[in-house]
């Protein structure tokens, strides 16, 4: 059996794994970003504890998986709630995903990434955009509430639009 190849074949194959490598450094980028800032809002959230003589909350990977498959979903499925786009809220999400838990507490957040964003001005940075959005938590009464609840571990999920517009959750739990 003889095969014969093409200039224009070769080309279209160099050009499919070319852009097979673009999307997939794309995907480490964009997960090393969202790590980066999951991490700093746990920073952030531990230091807020802190102040009121609470004590810190412990990264879990349950909860960050539970956290970014709600982000992820708000992207998806383009809403913003705590209820999700199948009518489930937190405690019935991590139920479905067989996590434990005896409580449990959810903030969202959105904030874009963007150079002028009102009352945090240049978001374009890990440090920025987390330090934005659990501002914005701290200053609101429910998600301070959560902050400062009597919880054990914390979940962070980021995901963003194609417009550059952070989705974030934060999961609380005790186990």
């Amino acid at each position: 059996m003889k095969v014969i190849l093409n200039k224009g074949f070769f080309v279209l194959v160099v050009f499919i794994l070319m852009s097979c490598t673009k999307d997939s450094d794309a995907q480490e980028t964009t997960l090393a970003l969202n790590k980066e800032i999951a991490q700093k809002i746990l920073e952030k959230t531990n230091e807020i504890r802190k102040a009121v003589g609470k004590s810190v909350l412990v990264q879990n990977d349950e909860m960050d998986a539970l956290s970014t498959l709600h982000s992820e979903n708000m992207v998806l499925y383009d809403f913003f709630d705590h209820v999700d786009h199948e009518g489930k809220t937190p405690a019935e999400r991590a139920d479905d995903l067989s996590y434990s838990w005896t409580s449990i507490a959810e903030n969202i957040g959105q904030v874009p990434w963007f150079e002028n964003v009102s009352g945090c001005g240049d978001t374009r940075s890990a440090e920025a955009i987390s330090s934005c959005v659990v501002e914005g938590w701290e200053n609101s009464p429910g998600h301070y509430t959560n902050m400062i609840g009597d919880y054990a571990e914390l979940g962070v999920g980021i995901a963003f639009t194609k417009d550059s517009l952070a989705f974030f959750t934060q999961v609380f739990r005790n186990p």
